[in-house]
């Protein structure tokens, strides 16, 4: 099975059953849009299909430097960062290229962390425009500097 070809809870336990991998790669999108990723074992991947885990909301308070903001209202030293809950998506199953035969799979924040969630505030700025007929698309540009 190819990654592209994952779509669902069963797929996703397949390709991971062909590869016979012992850990998987999971990523959420941090406050600023940075992939922040781990790695689970395949016992934690398969029951998280189904039930979802929880990832420190700490990435939805603060920047790319890790430095934490200090005008939260959704999380920040108030609430002491819990863990908020995560879905993994099997639709985005991709391969790694700098790690031959490794999966990625993103994750989204559910219940209330979906409102600061990247992929929550996108869904919601969207969904007015599908209504009325119209299709988004969106890219991005990598900037790379070098210091010496």
């Amino acid at each position: 099975m190819k990654p592209e070809d994952v779509r669902s809870i069963a797929d996703a336990r397949k390709i991971v059953n062909e590869r016979k991998l012992t850990h998987i790669k999971v990523g959420v999108f941090d406050i600023d849009g940075i992939l922040r990723g781990k790695y689970m074992s395949r016992e934690k991947f398969f029951s998280s299909l189904e039930k979802g885990f929880g990832f420190c909301d700490v990435v939805l308070g603060w920047d790319s430097n890790d430095q934490l903001y200090d005008n939260t209202a959704f999380t920040g030293w108030h609430t002491g960062y819990p863990d908020a809950q995560v879905r993994i998506l099997p639709q985005t199953c991709r391969d790694i290229p700098f790690e031959p035969g490794m999966l990625l799979f993103l994750a989204e924040f559910a219940d209330e962390a979906r409102a600061p969630c990247p992929r929550g505030v996108l869904r919601r700025v969207s969904r007015p425009g599908e209504q009325d007929g119209f299709r988004g698309f969106c890219g991005f540009r990598i900037r790379i500097l070098c210091l010496r």
